[in-house]
């Protein structure tokens, strides 16, 4: 079945939303390693179900999944690092930021995937307006700062391995359920192996959070994953990086952080990024 372009786009503006969202509930929480832990946790129980109904994936398969694992740990990490170290709306836009630029370098090294003219100018412009969001925050904490970009870089490895290993399955879903099995049975094993009594009784008493951030984690990494199988992956990741748009109202209306014209200003730059993707 041939999915229309713009139905797709959608679904991946849709992803950026559901991905700024759970990102702000791990950052507003007080226990941020924990709060991922839960989300995870979600991701591992619908990833063993979904995987009971579809098939196992081919031999070469395997190599990406544990590329991709390896990655999202270190990416689970980092992300709680620079949560730690600098305010939501700095430390977000800055890990997404440096994304589109380097998973298109990737794609094109490792994945023989070229873009047309009016997709390169699309990737340019969403990536320019995420960092004329940042660029006043650069004076913040240089520690913070590294961590950030080096979630972008962990960001980066996964996205391109999981790209290149849904590409080897028949069904996606087989692929994004596996990975969602290592990741999450990684991150719970680190939880019973250091805190497990903390890590049960803040589950009890945030289970209803910790479940709807984690539906939304997987939902919206499924769908991401699933259209790099139909789309050229820089093309996706530059538009699942409008989920910066999105953090950064959720920033000012539910985190209370500051809002400036030069927010405004990025946010019509990253728009007008989203158009030129649409139209190639």
């Amino acid at each position: 079945m041939v999915v229309p372009e713009s139905l797709v786009y959608g679904l991946i503006l849709l992803s950026a939303l559901a991905h700024a969202t759970w990102n702000a509930v791990v950052k507003n929480s007080s226990e941020g390693f924990l709060q991922l832990a839960m989300i995870r946790s979600v991701g591992l129980l619908l990833g063993a179900i979904l995987a009971t109904q579809l098939p196992l994936p081919q031999s070469e398969t395997f190599g990406y999944l544990l590329g991709g694992a390896v990655f999202q740990y270190f990416y689970f990490y980092l992300l709680t690092r620079s949560y730690r170290a600098l305010d939501y709306s700095t430390a977000y836009p800055i890990a997404r930021g440096v994304t589109p630029l380097l998973v298109a370098t990737a794609a094109l090294l490792f994945l023989d995937e070229s873009l047309q003219p009016l997709q390169i100018a699309g990737v340019l412009l969403v990536t320019c307006g995420i960092f004329a969001l940042i660029m006043r925050e650069l004076r913040v904490s240089r520690g913070g700062i590294l961590l950030s970009l080096g979630t972008g870089v962990a960001i980066t490895g996964y996205t391109t391995l999981g790209a290149a290993g849904v590409r080897t399955v028949a069904n996606p879903l087989s692929f994004v359920a596996w990975l969602e099995i290592l990741s999450g049975a990684g991150i719970l094993l680190a939880v019973l192996l250091t805190q497990p009594l903390r890590g049960l009784s803040f589950a009890r008493s945030n289970f209803l959070r910790g479940s709807a951030s984690g539906l939304l984690a997987s939902g919206g990494f499924a769908v991401a994953l699933w259209a790099t199988s139909i789309m050229p992956v820089a093309a996706v990741v530059a538009t699942r990086e409008t989920s910066i748009l999105f953090a950064s109202l959720i920033s000012v209306y539910a985190l209370r952080e500051r809002f400036s014209p030069r927010r405004l200003i990025g946010a019509l730059i990253i728009c007008s990024g989203i158009g030129a993707l649409a139209l190639a």
